[in-house]
């Protein structure tokens, strides 16, 4: 089974020891991330916080970086599939992150004029980027919107939180710091965000948010909820018997011509 993912940085003065650290580590997370956003892609299944694509070895011919990673075989699968996408020249077909991951990678080639060349363990070229190698940037729509969810974890030098939505995904947003002092104090409880949204423009999926207001949101249980309307409502509809002809009189008019 193809267990590896490979790029191989090839050029003149491409060699470990010349290049700087920070310019490799962008590298090793560019390929992480493009690797885990394809497979989420392909295996909705799956969990982001499950994979890890983690660097293993580098090779003293150029630059050959290697990787191994949990679920392998769909991540491995699913980030040649992306490979073989860059070959043809179809964008269209990745990630909004495995675009940005790419440009990382096309930046590196151009400011060193050397070739990236993506494979895995059993195909170790399956495209190559080279200096004059164009990736598009992926595209998002931005606007206010509301969120409702639990407060899971806070905090971090630059404050971020982790809401769990309430289909059970995650969000890290952005949040001000007298707001990340004041969610420290509702870890676990239903609050409704408001803020500032990115979404994929193609697939119109949440990308980032952040969070300007939240307010408490109360959990009350529905039977007491029904009890305060039918306190409400009172008898007011005490002997209706058909239900649907009560509406459809109403939609036209009370029956009134």
């Amino acid at each position: 089974m193809d267990e590896e993912l490979k790029i191989r940085l090839r050029g003149e003065g491409i060699k470990p020891g010349l290049i700087r650290s920070r310019e490799i580590a962008e590298i090793l997370e560019s390929v992480e991330e493009m690797a885990i956003a394809e497979a989420l892609k392909h295996n909705p299944e799956l969990s982001k916080e499950d994979i890890i694509v983690g660097f293993y070895a580098i090779e003293d011919e150029s630059i050959g970086l290697k990787f191994k990673t949990t679920f392998a075989a769909a991540v491995v699968s699913a980030f040649v599939i992306a490979a073989e996408a860059v070959e043809r020249g179809d964008f269209e077909s990745l990630t909004p992150q495995s675009l940005n991951s790419l440009k990382v990678v096309s930046s590196f080639s151009k400011r060193h004029s050397c070739d990236a060349i993506i494979g895995s363990g059993s195909n170790k070229e399956v495209t190559i980027i080279s200096p004059n190698t164009v990736i598009p940037s992926p595209t998002y729509i931005y606007g206010q919107t509301e969120i409702l969810g639990k407060v899971i974890r806070v905090g971090g030098k630059t404050p971020k939180a982790m809401i769990e939505l309430m289909d059970g995904s995650t969000l890290y947003c952005e949040v001000p710091e007298d707001i990340a002092k004041e969610l420290g104090h509702k870890l676990y409880s239903l609050a409704k965000f408001e803020g500032t949204a990115k979404w994929e423009s193609k697939t119109l999926e949440l990308d980032e948010f952040k969070i300007h207001t939240v307010k408490e949101f109360p959990n009350i249980d529905p039977t007491k909820v029904l009890g305060e309307l039918s306190d409400m409502v009172g008898d007011a509809f005490f002997g209706i018997k058909d239900v649907s002809a009560f509406v459809t009189d109403l939609r036209n008019g009370g029956g009134d011509e």
